[in-house]
C-alpha cells in the first residue's frame, strides 16, 4: 500500500472511532458543542468556477480575463487560447503588471501558458481554491483541520486557535492557523514561497503573501461558500478579496488519489512546458 492510500484508509478509520482517546497519534475527540462540522464525509468539494469572483463587498476585487482576448471553450465561436489576465488590473503593481504581460505575449506567440494542476505542481494559496475538476476534502478534529487536495497529492495542516509560528520559513502551502467565528471556518496563511500564482491567470506575489480564508457551508450541506482576503505589499496596490462557490460531489476519499507525474514525458511535442517536478531521493 503507497503512504498516501495508507493515509487515506488510517483517516477513515480513525474519524469513524468513537471516543475521546487518540488513535495512532490522531485526535479523534467528539467537536465541542457550537463548533460547525466541516467533515464531509465520503464526498469532496470541488470549485463551482475555475476563476474567482468579485468581492461580495464592492471593494478591490481579483485579476480578471483581458477584455481583448476573453477566454472561450470550443464551439462558442472564437479562437480557443488560454486564459490571458488583463494586465491593466488595478491591483497590479508595475513589475506584477510586467510579468503578466510577458506570459500573455508567449501565449500570443504560440506557447503553452504554465498551469499548476497540468505540470503536477503545488497550485498554492488561494489559487487551489479554484479546482473545479479534483475535490477537496476536510478533514476535522478539535485541534486541526487537514485539507487533502487530489492532486498530488496535496495537504495543509491548519492548526486550531494557535498562532503561527515564528518566522515559518517559505514553503508551498505556508504556514496555516485557523479558528471558527460562528458557523464559518477561518483560516490564515503565511510563510508562503513565491514559486506559485494566486489565480489561474499566473498573476505572480512575493513572499511577503499574507491570505486569509473564509468557508461557510451552506443549509442543506451540498455547497460552501468560500471568500479570500490576499494581501501581498510587494506585489499589489491594495489589499483585495474574492469569492467562491464550491460544490460538493460523490468522489469518495480513497478514491480520490491522482499520481500526477507518474511516467509523464516533459516534453512530448516541444512545447517547452515548465518542466514536471521530479526527485532522485526518497522523502523519508
Amino acid at each position: 500500500m503507497n503512504r498516501t492510500a495508507f493515509f487515506f484508509r488510517a483517516s477513515a478509520l480513525a474519524f469513524a472511532l468513537p471516543g475521546s482517546a487518540a488513535f495512532g497519534g490522531v485526535d479523534v475527540s467528539p467537536l465541542p458543542p457550537g463548533v460547525p462540522d466541516f467533515s464531509s464525509g465520503n464526498m469532496g468539494w470541488a470549485a463551482a468556477s475555475f476563476d474567482f469572483l468579485p468581492p461580495v463587498d464592492g471593494g478591490p476585487g481579483p485579476v480578471q480575463s483581458d477584455p481583448k482576448f476573453p477566454f472561450c471553450r470550443n464551439g462558442q465561436g472564437c479562437t480557443v487560447m488560454p486564459r490571458m489576465a488583463d494586465p491593466h488590473s488595478p491591483i497590479l503593481q508595475p513589475w506584477a503588471q510586467a510579468a503578466v504581460n510577458k506570459w500573455n505575449d508567449d501565449i500570443q506567440k504560440g506557447k503553452q501558458a504554465f498551469a499548476a494542476q497540468s505540470r503536477c505542481w503545488p497550485g498554492g494559496v488561494p489559487n487551489m481554491m479554484t479546482y473545479t475538476a479534483e475535490p477537496t476534502y476536510f478533514l476535522q478534529t478539535p485541534g486541526e483541520i487537514t485539507i487533502v487536495y487530489e492532486r498530488g497529492p496535496n495537504i495543509r495542516h491548519v492548526y486550531m486557535n494557535v498562532p503561527h509560528s515564528q518566522n515559518p520559513p517559505p514553503t508551498w502551502l505556508g504556514d496555516s492557523v485557523g479558528h471558527y467565528e460562528g458557523d464559518t471556518l477561518v483560516i490564515d496563511t503565511i510563510g508562503l514561497n513565491d514559486r506559485t500564482f494566486v489565480d489561474n491567470y499566473r498573476t505572480p506575489h512575493t513572499t511577503r503573501l499574507h491570505v486569509v480564508e473564509r468557508y461557510t457551508i451552506a443549509p442543506d450541506r451540498k455547497s460552501m461558500r468560500g471568500s479570500v482576503t490576499v494581501d501581498d505589499p510587494g506585489a499589489f496596490t491594495a489589499k483585495w478579496g474574492a469569492s467562491q462557490r464550491l460544490i460538493l460531489h460523490n468522489v469518495p476519499i480513497s478514491e480520490a488519489e491522482n499520481v500526477c507525474a507518474e511516467n509523464n514525458d516533459n516534453n512530448y511535442f516541444h512545447e517547452d512546458e515548465i518542466p514536471i517536478p521530479q526527485t532522485n531521493t526518497p522523502d523519508f
